[in-house]
């Protein structure tokens, strides 16, 4: 009786692990640093826009203008005020001088010179008084032009020039430029296993960020179940407020097992997965068993099993669809595993 010739197989030879880790992403957005609805103390009404929605803006920069005609007439009123206060000043400080000496002489009162004092006084009383209102004045002149808080992008524009607006209301919104943040949502029991002290990266766009942790939130957010997470990206990163971020976070589960190759699985009953043990017999030939095993967590490459395999014992790598249980075969053994 000619020789059977043995179907080949690929083996592996598995090795038992304590633990497995387990790579979990979670979706957050990048938000600007600082985004702020501006606008005016004050009332007034609007006479020059300097930008539209879009544009870039460097911190103090005029964005806006109010009509500041009344303002340049009151200032003017007012430094009238002034000159006329300087000049009655000047005619009671000749009057007192000239009072002081006749009062040497005996032909001016003591009554004439306490009112010429008095007088003084209440001119210099009525100088501070118009001094504060010339400052009061030119600080509502310069709060009638809006300035950009910080280096940013007009997001949106809600006026136009000839609008009547009251005081703080929002007429621009301008997002802060090149210092974003990204903000994700991380369940309660994984936080132990993001690391708050090691350095981070986020994926944007699928490029990686290094980031640092700024921030974690205080209380878990009623409707998503998480709390949150802020982290600083690099300054100038040129990303867009709103976009998707991703972060990995790698959790270790403490349950023994082994890393297998995905392709030494294949379906099984009741839920479980089968894989082909390779059993040396007596009288030193290799037949295939089957045995059930759960997988615990896969990858495109390897999954994490435990079961009815013992460690060290061989399995069939590859094609199990080419084989089934009982089959004599003849395995290459490579003792090489999945890490």
């Amino acid at each position: 009786m000619a020789d059977v010739k043995l179907a080949q197989v690929k083996a592996f030879m598995p090795s038992l692990s304590s633990s497995y880790q387990v790579e979990r992403q979670f979706v957050g957005q990048v938000v600007a640093k600082q985004r702020a609805d501006i606008g005016f103390e004050l009332a007034g009404k609007i006479s020059k826009i300097f930008v539209d929605e879009g544009d870039h803006v460097s911190q103090g920069e005029i964005l806006m203008q109010l009509d500041t005609e009344l303002l340049d007439i009151e200032y003017t009123d007012l430094q009238a005020q002034l000159q006329q206060l300087a000049a009655d000043a000047a005619l009671v400080k000749a009057n007192l001088k000239r009072v002081k000496s006749l009062k040497k002489e005996g032909y001016a009162s003591a009554q004439s010179l306490d009112e010429l004092v008095a007088q003084q006084k209440s001119l210099w009383a009525n100088k501070a008084r118009i001094d504060a209102s010339i400052k009061a004045n030119r600080t509502r002149i310069e709060k009638s032009s809006l300035l950009a808080p910080y280096n940013g992008i007009v997001d949106r524009r809600t006026v136009s020039e000839g609008t009547v607006v009251g005081a703080s209301q929002a007429v621009l919104t301008v997002v802060q430029q090149g210092a974003n943040e990204v903000k994700v949502g991380v369940p309660v029991r994984l936080l132990e296993h993001v690391d708050l002290v090691a350095p981070k990266s986020v994926t944007v766009a699928e490029q990686d960020y290094a980031v640092k942790l700024v921030a974690s939130g205080g209380q878990v957010d009623p409707q998503t179940r998480t709390v949150q997470l802020r982290f600083a990206l690099p300054e100038n990163d040129n990303l867009v407020s709103g976009q998707l971020a991703y972060l990995n976070v790698v959790e270790t589960i403490d349950e023994p097992g082994y890393w297998i190759p995905v392709s030494a699985i294949i379906d099984g009953v009741r839920g479980l997965w089968n894989v082909y043990a390779i059993v040396q017999q007596s009288d030193g030939t290799f037949l295939l068993e089957r045995r059930d095993v759960s997988v615990r967590y896969a990858t495109q490459q390897q999954a994490f099993v435990s079961g009815a395999l013992a460690e060290n014992e061989a399995i069939v790598a590859t094609g199990l669809h080419r084989y089934v249980p009982g089959q004599r075969v003849e395995p290459d053994v490579q003792p090489s595993g999945v890490n």
